[in-house]
């Protein structure tokens, strides 16, 4: 069962594989035509069966066989009538040529061919009506000699597309080329030719128009055809433009036909490159940046190296100039890169001793703190001892007080009591004994001095009170300097 479905899958592949429409198989032809003519010649001759008549066409051209009447000819010729009768005018032109030409294995046959070139023009073939035109030109196929008529077909074979007729005509015309009719046919003709792809024509006519018209006129005419000429790859006609309008403009020439050197200079032209080069050192001046001269440098280099000797010592200079400004580049970098780390160092520097004055002013500050703190300290300590003392001396003045006043009280009633009693026991006076009242009058003024005396006590009492109201009337700074004067 494996086996059987691998087998139906090959044969899948296998037909997946070849070729089975028309198409296919005259793409495939195409593909293998360089390496396998012999292949590509089968797969031709079987799309042709299917009716694709350029492979038809394909097959009959790779059948010919030189000019002599021979079975390959003779096949050619079937496969080549068969797709001009399809209408592939491929076919037709060139089966046309060989009867008019009497070649590719066929007598020559005028009429044949003349026969069917008309057919072409008819299809609007411009190959078809250049036959006709070359044949009443020659008179040829019975027909008279008439090149009035040549020149008909020829310019109808041109409008109908075909370029090489479109050529020779502007050729003819060239002859003449300051003529003003003839100048207006050959724009006409090689004009058509330019925008049909004849690259060559176009250059050619910028050419003449360049060194045919007047100075002011070369620009402007030229221009149209040598840009199509260097668009379309034509080296020679990027310089040739620029020479052009650099020769032929007043003022900024070159900076105007600077971008088609550039153009040309890009193909490796090597004049081209050289005047890129000229070109930058008008538009940058004299006073050039490093950038500037390793431009203009490269285009003068590549101008060198591809023979243009002229640009080598504008190169070899530029370089010694670039060399210099180089190392002149490195010198300053370096002087920049030196200063900046000086810079950086002398910040360093700089930040360490801001960071060394910060950590000395807390540290300082710290101190000072410490410092006041302590004394705050002392101070409290010294202010809350001398309370305790003042208290102190305060308690023991009370209490001598407590002490002294009963004896006061009982010495001053003492005296009272000692007179209540002399007055009881004491006779009446006599006149006689007038000196006892002397000692009574002595002993009365001394009860009243020890009547008074308490009163003197109090008095210094008072004073003692007051002494320290102005105790504290006085600045700490001279409770200070007593303080360390006891």
């Amino acid at each position: 069962m494996k086996k059987t479905l691998l087998l139906i899958l090959g044969i899948v592949v296998l037909i997946a594989g070849c070729a089975t429409t028309p198409d296919e198989m005259f793409n495939k032809g195409k593909a293998v035509k360089a390496e396998n003519k012999e292949k590509a010649r089968e797969l031709f001759e079987k799309a042709c069966v299917e009716n694709h008549f350029e492979a038809c066409h394909n097959a009959g051209i790779l059948w010919q066989n030189g000019d002599a009447i021979n079975p390959e000819n003779t096949k050619a010729r079937g496969f080549l009538k068969k797709a001009c009768d399809g209408g592939f005018n491929d076919s037709c032109v060139l089966l046309a040529d060989m009867w008019a030409n009497g070649k590719g294995g066929v007598y020559k046959d005028s009429m044949s061919a003349f026969n069917l070139y008309k057919k072409l023009c008819d299809r609007n073939v411009g190959a078809g009506c250049r036959g006709m035109g070359e044949m009443y030109a020659k008179g040829a196929a019975s027909l008279d000699k008439d090149i009035k008529k040549a020149k008909e077909l020829f310019e109808m074979a041109c409008t109908k597309g075909h370029m090489k007729t479109c050529v020779d005509l502007g050729a003819t015309y060239s002859k003449k080329f300051d003529d003003p009719e003839a100048y207006a046919k050959v724009e006409k003709f090689w004009g058509i030719a330019c925008d049909g792809g004849e690259i060559e024509t176009c250059e050619k006519f910028a050419d003449m128009i360049v060194f045919r018209k007047p100075a002011e006129e070369r620009v402007s005419l030229s221009r149209k055809y040598y840009e199509k000429a260097c668009d379309g790859g034509s080296v020679e006609a990027c310089f040739k433009f620029a020479r052009a309008i650099a020769d032929n403009t007043e003022g900024g020439g070159l900076n105007q036909a600077y971008p088609f050197y550039e153009k040309a200079c890009e193909k490796e032209h090597a004049e081209s490159c050289y005047y890129v080069g000229t070109a930058l050192s008008e538009k940058y001046g004299e006073t050039l940046v490093s950038e500037q001269l390793k431009e203009m440098h490269k285009y003068y280099d590549v101008a060198c190296s591809k023979g243009f000797t002229a640009a080598c010592s504008s190169a070899e200079s530029l370089k010694a100039t670039i060399d210099e400004q180089e190392e002149a580049k490195k010198k300053a970098e370096a002087d920049r890169l030196k200063k900046e780390e000086e810079a950086r160092l002398e910040l360093e520097r700089e930040q360490k001793a801001e960071e060394e004055r910060l950590r000395l002013e807390r540290e300082k500050a710290e101190i000072e703190a410490k410092i006041r703190e302590d004394k705050e300290k002392e101070e409290a300590e010294r202010l809350r001892k001398e309370e305790e003392e003042r208290a102190k001396a305060e308690q023991e003045e009370r209490e001598a007080f407590e002490e002294e006043a009963p004896a006061e009280e009982e010495e001053e009633e003492a005296p009272v009591e000692e007179e209540e009693e002399e007055e009881e026991v004491a006779p009446e006076p006599e006149e006689e004994e007038a000196p006892p009242a002397e000692e009574d009058e002595e002993d009365f003024f001394e009860e009243d001095e020890e009547e008074k005396a308490p009163p003197a006590e109090e008095d210094e009492e008072e004073e003692e009170e007051r002494e320290p109201e102005e105790k504290k009337e006085r600045s700490p700074e001279d409770e200070l300097d007593d303080l360390l004067a006891d």
